[in-house]
């Protein structure tokens, strides 16, 4: 009689059945953390990454519209500049034809030295083309004095001293070119000695119209 074991073959059996389930039960663990994964923290993070590109989508859009409203800011910001400085120009005309006071003032300003006259934009831009209408820049006013200044009805004529003719032209030019004066002319002048020191000087006379 043959006898056969089989007691061992059975044992095997049991533990491969065993080792497939532990291998069947870490797939299915690592199926449900991949299944956590994408549930709790791809998907949150594909919803952020979205809103995200929609929030720049949003604010590229946004830009170009404000570029576009904008393009022509600095143009319209000149404008609105030189707006304003004619305004301020037309003034200072009013407050010159009105207060005849500013008239002294804006002489009395002319022969000190480093002032400018009162200008408009217009006439300093005229200035700056023409270089017969500028003057020499650190002339010194002490060189020039005024004797007399009449004026009737708008028009006036200023009679003084200088030590040149030279610095009658200074003097003319300043006046021109103010917003208080206008159809300033020099009307030419003659050497004179000054009889108590027998110095030599220029005398003058300057006529034109005051804005009032």
């Amino acid at each position: 009689m043959i006898r056969i074991n089989l007691l061992h073959e059975k044992k095997k059996a049991k533990r491969a059945g065993r080792g497939e389930q532990v291998m069947a039960l870490g797939f299915a663990a690592v199926g449900l953390v991949a299944a956590c994964l994408y549930v709790f923290v791809h998907m949150p993070l594909s919803e952020e990454v979205e809103k995200a590109q929609q929030a720049n989508t949003r604010l590229r859009k946004s830009i170009r519209d404000l570029t576009d409203q904008t393009k022509d800011f600095d143009v319209i910001n000149q404008q609105f500049q030189q707006v304003q400085e004619q305004g301020e120009a037309i003034e200072r005309l009013n407050n010159a034809r009105a207060v005849p006071a500013w008239l002294l003032r804006e002489l009395s300003s002319v022969l000190t030295k480093d002032h400018k006259p009162t200008m408009t934009r217009e006439m300093t831009e005229r200035v700056k083309a023409d270089h017969n209408r500028q003057w020499t820049q650190g002339w010194d006013p002490k060189r020039i004095w005024i004797e007399s200044f009449e004026e009737k009805e708008g028009a006036f004529t200023l009679k003084g001293g200088a030590q040149s003719d030279g610095d009658v032209t200074q003097l003319a030019l300043r006046l021109q070119a103010s917003v208080y004066f206008t159809n300033v002319v020099p009307e030419g002048g003659q050497s004179d000695v000054n009889k108590e020191s027998n110095v030599g000087y220029y005398r003058f006379t300057i006529s034109g119209k005051v804005a009032y």
